[in-house]
């Protein structure tokens, strides 16, 4: 069993003109010391399926069904006081902007220290001691100094770190990370990234990286799952997802990244835009940009999951 196991996971939004079905019946599973991407468009998705886990979808979102396992723990059965004893200690989550995520008013000590204090109970130089060492482990200089100071005082490399430190403080066995990479330039998200690759191995994370990046997935990923409309299309290895894509939304979102070998005139883009959730209309919300559509695809029925291959699964009409 893996340690972390979502199956038919559904997330809606109810707002008054309709209901937005932001994350519908996604299914997928990570184990220890594994990666899991989930790419595709903005708004496809990735966010509030990570989100949803940790049972943090803001209002007027809800979980609508599905379930969520951690080590055999169905999450989405827990009361919330309940739910706050796995947030920081089994699961954390990395959020998108550091310079929102980190509260300004509050010093970088206390905000990395606050999960220890309230999950191992830790206070005064030993709490200060853990902080200092938690912060240089993910290379901030001068640690013993910089607890004394304010989000805005670091860079964004170093406030990205910072926020990795806060999720990583408890020791988590799951870490989601979403999009950590979105504000630093090449240099530093490499680092970053290298970072994030030996904490892994030393302590056997289970990782779920949310991303566009297509070169991070390459580096980071074990697995992708790809995103389209609130659903999961598409779940394979890294290799498969690059060798053999077979939804062909995967193909459209691989034929999009730049060839260096390649000399084109134009770049290639997906025609069209993606579909809006609210009150999006029954079927496969991929039909109006499918090069590959034919009758099957017009139903207003959404095409089943297929398993093409050994950890290789679609949901597309031409393999069914």
């Amino acid at each position: 069993m893996a340690l972390l196991e979502v199956k038919g996971l559904s997330t809606y939004f109810f707002m008054r003109r309709g209901v937005v079905k932001a994350v519908d019946d996604v299914s997928f599973s990570v184990d220890r010391g594994e990666t899991l991407g989930l790419v595709g468009e903005s708004g496809c998705g990735k966010s509030v399926t990570s989100l949803s886990i940790l049972r943090l979808v803001p209002i007027p979102g809800k979980i609508m069904g599905g379930s969520v396992r951690y080590d055999g723990v169905d999450l989405l059965s827990l009361s919330e006081g309940e739910m706050r004893r796995f947030r920081g200690r089994h699961l954390a989550m990395i959020l998108q902007d550091p310079l929102s995520s980190l509260n300004p008013v509050f010093r970088i000590g206390f905000q990395v220290g606050e999960g220890i204090v309230i999950h191992d109970k830790v206070k005064g130089k030993p709490l200060r001691q853990r902080v200092v060492d938690l912060l240089r482990w993910l290379g901030i200089p001068a640690a013993e100094t910089r607890v004394r100071d304010y989000p805005h005082q670091f860079s964004g490399g170093m406030r990205q770190r910072v926020v990795g430190a806060v999720s990583l403080a408890c020791n988590p066995q799951v870490l989601i990370a979403d999009e950590p990479t979105t504000s630093l330039d090449v240099t530093i998200q490499r680092q970053y990234l290298d970072l994030l690759n030996k904490i892994q191995q030393q302590r056997q994370l289970a990782m779920i990286f949310v991303t566009h990046d297509f070169g991070i997935v390459a580096q980071m990923c074990d697995h992708v799952g790809v995103m389209y409309a609130g659903r999961m299309v598409e779940n394979a290895t890294m290799r498969d997802i690059f060798d053999k894509p077979a939804h062909p939304y995967t193909e459209a979102l691989m034929n999009s990244v730049p060839k260096v070998e390649e000399r084109v005139e134009r770049l290639y883009s997906i025609p069209g835009q993606p579909p809006p959730l609210l009150n999006l209309k029954p079927g496969c919300p991929f039909v109006s940009r499918c090069p590959r559509k034919f009758g099957k695809c017009e139903s207003n029925e959404f095409p089943p999951e297929v398993e093409i291959s050994e950890n290789h699964s679609v949901r597309c009409w031409h393999y069914v």
